[in-house]
């Protein structure tokens, strides 16, 4: 479970400060689909970057588990953000000039996984996401879906608890969405999705949703 007390972002700019985050407090329940919705400039990527813990906040307390991670060094943000974050993000970021399964297969080459496991942990994502028959596709030969589903595939290879992902359906027509969110909602049931998105109609597969506004929380349901 996370648990956000308080927290507040203040970015200081040359001749002012600019608060973005204004004393946000939310539980986010363990294996669930949270929905995050909020117009531009409302503080949704920061938040979503505090929680990824891709930044800090300016005051404010961050308790992942009972572990106090505003109190950890950068170090052990890192560590605790590379064993247990996953991202998705709207433009995919693949590399360009790896297949599909390279794709995959590279975060686990960081971790220095042997290559047996990393091969047999690749496929099982590939055909988790219904592609494994296009392992050896490069990224410009696939579907703006299948990009998808392989972006979703890297991320839950390195089994996240917390999969972060930012307007994962914003470049998707209708019916690929909604794969993709059938995609989403499975992942839940084994660890948190916390998702950003401006489309209401997705807060059906939502077991939270979120409102932010200026900074600040306006209403969850």
């Amino acid at each position: 479970m996370i648990q956000l007390n308080n927290i507040r972002k203040t970015y200081r700019t040359r001749h002012d400060t600019l608060e973005v985050l204004r004393g946000i407090t939310l539980t986010i329940p363990e294996r669930s689909l949270v929905m995050l919705l909020g117009e531009s400039g409302s503080g949704k990527s920061t938040l979503c970057n505090i929680l990824g813990l891709l930044d800090t906040p300016t005051s404010g307390e961050y308790l992942w588990n009972g572990t106090a991670v505003h109190t950890l060094s950068p170090a052990e943000r890192t560590k605790l953000r590379r064993n247990h974050v996953g991202f998705i993000f709207q433009s995919f970021n693949l590399i360009p000039t790896m297949t599909a399964f390279e794709n995959i297969e590279l975060p686990l080459g960081y971790r220095k996984y042997p290559k047996a496991d990393r091969t047999f942990l690749a496929e099982n994502a590939l055909k988790s996401v219904g592609l494994y028959d296009r392992a050896k596709h490069l990224p410009s030969e696939l579907s703006g879906g299948e990009q998808q589903r392989i972006a979703i595939a890297r991320a839950l290879v390195m089994n996240p608890a917390l999969l972060i992902a930012d307007e994962p359906t914003g470049n998707l027509d209708k019916n690929t969405a909604g794969e993709i969110m059938s995609l989403l909602t499975e992942a839940s049931r084994e660890k948190t999705v916390f998702m950003v998105t401006h489309n209401e109609e997705l807060t059906s597969y939502a077991g939270l949703v979120i409102r932010m506004h200026h900074g600040e929380i306006t209403a969850e349901f």
